[in-house]
C-alpha cells in the first residue's frame, strides 16, 4: 500500500497540541509540587459540641473570687470540771439551748464534801476561840482599870493627908518621921497610877495585835471555807454562757479529772462565716474587702459581709477567710449552716476579658486556640492574662474583643498547629 503523504499544516497542527498538552501537564506537576510543599498540616480533628468556646469582650470586670463555708460562733468554749468527781448526771444534749446558769452536769466527790464539812467546823471553832479570847482580854482589861481605880484613890487620898501633916508639921503637931513618911506614900501611889495608866496602855496594844491575829485566823479558815464551797458547788457543772450546746462529751458513771470536757457551748449572740478559699487564689483576698453571702435557707437569702481574717496557713489546698456580716443576722441562723461567699477582689472598670479558660492563673501566660472567622479552624495564639475573676479573667495582650478562643481542655491536641473543627 503505498504511503499518503501528510500535509505540512496538519503536521503543524499535530505538533503544535502535543506541544500544548506536554505544557499543560508540566503546569499541573508543577501545580501540584508547590500545593504539597506550602499547605497547611491537615491537623486533628474535633466535634464543636465537644468543646468550650468563649467570645472576647471587653468592657468592665468585676474580680470575685466564689467560694463555700459555714457558719461559725465567734464565742465558743470547751466547759471543763472544775473539780474531779464521778458523773452522775447530763442534763442537756447537743442542740438544747442553755443559759449561764444552767447545770450541764451533776457530779459526786466524797472527799470534796468531806472537806466542806470539816472547814465548817474549824471555821465555827475559830469564831469560837476569837470569841473566847476576846471574852478573857476584857476581864483581864477591866481588873487593871479596876486596878488603876483604886491607885489614883489611894494616891488622892495620900495626896490630901501630905497636904494636910505639910501645916501640921510646920506647928511642930506631926513629927518630922510621920511627915516624911506620908509624902514616900504619896509619890509611890503616884508612881503605881502612872505605872498601871502605862500597863493599861500596853494591854490596849496587845488587845488589839491578838485580835487582830484571831481574826486573820478566821478570815483564813473562812477563805479555805469559800474554797472548799467553790469545789462542792463545781460538782453541778453550769454553762457560764448563753447559747447552744453543740457537743457533750461525757456520760453517767464516768470520772472526770479536773479540766476534763464537758460540753461545748456556743454563743448565738455574734456569729461569723468562716469560708474555704483555694490556696491560688487566697493571695488576692485581704481584710476589709466586701463579701455578698448567700443562705443556704429556704427564701435563700443574701446578706453583706466583709473580710476579717485571712489564715496564714494553708490546709487541704484552701485557706480559711473569717467574714463578719454586717448588720443583724435572720432569725433561722445557725452554727455550722452552709453558705456561699462571693469576696469583691476589686473592679477593674474597662478592660478586655474572657471567660476563664481551664488552667488559666492570674498573671500568667497561656496558650490558647483562636478560632478562623468562619470557625471552622483553631490555630493556636499566646495569650498574657491579668487579674482572674472565678469566672472571668483579664487579657492584657494575644486577643482582641469579638473573637472567639476555646476555653475547654485542650490536652487532647495541645501543641497541634492546627484544629478542624466539624
Amino acid at each position: 500500500m503505498p504511503d499518503i503523504a501528510i500535509p505540512p499544516a496538519v503536521r503543524r497542527r499535530r505538533r503544535l497540541k502535543r506541544y500544548l498538552y506536554l505544557a499543560g501537564a508540566g503546569v499541573v506537576l508543577l501545580a501540584l509540587v508547590i500545593w504539597a510543599v506550602t499547605r497547611a498540616p491537615a491537623g486533628p480533628s474535633v466535634q464543636r459540641s465537644d468543646l468550650w468556646i468563649a467570645t472576647v469582650h471587653q468592657g468592665p470586670l468585676p474580680i470575685i473570687v466564689s467560694t463555700t463555708g459555714t457558719f461559725k460562733p465567734v464565742v465558743e468554749r470547751w466547759i471543763t470540771a472544775a473539780a474531779p468527781g464521778v458523773v452522775e448526771t447530763v442534763n442537756v444534749q447537743a442542740g438544747d439551748p442553755v443559759k449561764p446558769n444552767s447545770v450541764l452536769a451533776s457530779l459526786s466527790n466524797p472527799t470534796l464534801e468531806s472537806n466542806l464539812v470539816q472547814a465548817r467546823a474549824d471555821v465555827a471553832n475559830a469564831e469560837a476561840n476569837r470569841a473566847s479570847l476576846k471574852a478573857q482580854l476584857i476581864n483581864q482589861l477591866l481588873d487593871l482599870e479596876a486596878s488603876l481605880a483604886s491607885a489614883e484613890v489611894q494616891a488622892k487620898t495620900a495626896e490630901l493627908k501630905e497636904e494636910a501633916e505639910k501645916s501640921l508639921f510646920s506647928q511642930h503637931i506631926v513629927s518630922q518621921l510621920d511627915f516624911a513618911s506620908t509624902q514616900l506614900t504619896a509619890q509611890e501611889l503616884a508612881k503605881l497610877v502612872t505605872l498601871t495608866q502605862q500597863r493599861i496602855a500596853a494591854f490596849h496594844d496587845s488587845m488589839a495585835a491578838q485580835e487582830r491575829a484571831a481574826n486573820a485566823q478566821v478570815a483564813a479558815l473562812k477563805a479555805v471555807l469559800s474554797d472548799r464551797q467553790q469545789q462542792v458547788d463545781a460538782l453541778h457543772v453550769t454553762a457560764n454562757l448563753e447559747g447552744v450546746v453543740q457537743d457533750v462529751a461525757i456520760q453517767s458513771g464516768q470520772t472526770l479529772a479536773l479540766g476534763g470536757n464537758i460540753a461545748r457551748v456556743a454563743s448565738l449572740k455574734s456569729l461569723k462565716v468562716t469560708l474555704q478559699v483555694p490556696a491560688s487564689q487566697a493571695n488576692e483576698v485581704a481584710t476589709g474587702q466586701q463579701v455578698t453571702l448567700e443562705l443556704a435557707t429556704s427564701d435563700a437569702q443574701d446578706i453583706s459581709g466583709h473580710v476579717t481574717r485571712v489564715s496564714p496557713t494553708v490546709s487541704n489546698d484552701n485557706v480559711d477567710v473569717d467574714v463578719m456580716p454586717d448588720g443583724n443576722l435572720p432569725a433561722n441562723i445557725r452554727p455550722n449552716l452552709a453558705v456561699t461567699g462571693q469576696i469583691h477582689i476589686a473592679n477593674i472598670a474597662k478592660t478586655v476579658f474572657i471567660q476563664r479558660p481551664a488552667y488559666a492563673n492570674a498573671n500568667s501566660t497561656m496558650t490558647l486556640y483562636r478560632l478562623s472567622d468562619n470557625g471552622d479552624i483553631a490555630m493556636p495564639v499566646s495569650v498574657h492574662f491579668g487579674a482572674a475573676s472565678d469566672r472571668d479573667i483579664q487579657v492584657l495582650s494575644g486577643l482582641t474583643p469579638g473573637e472567639q478562643v476555646i476555653v475547654s481542655d485542650t490536652s487532647s491536641f495541645a501543641g497541634a498547629k492546627r484544629v478542624n473543627i466539624r
